[in-house]
């Protein structure tokens, strides 16, 4: 994918396009370090569900 935007920059030689070109580098970066690190919305969660109390007792 990354090579798109570089042969389009190329072509072009518009700095916008340089700049897809790097965005793509700095996004495979990031999503290169998350791999393995799913997490579910439901682990940010002290509740038991949508229907359900936290049970906060005095």
């Amino acid at each position: 994918m990354e090579e798109k935007y570089w042969k389009q920059f190329l072509k072009t030689g518009k700095i916008t396009d340089y700049l897809y070109y790097k965005g793509m580098q700095i996004i495979s970066q990031v999503m290169e370090s998350y791999e393995g690190d799913i997490r579910h919305e439901s682990d940010y969660s002290d509740r038991h569900g949508a229907c359900s109390d936290a049970c906060r007792g005095i």
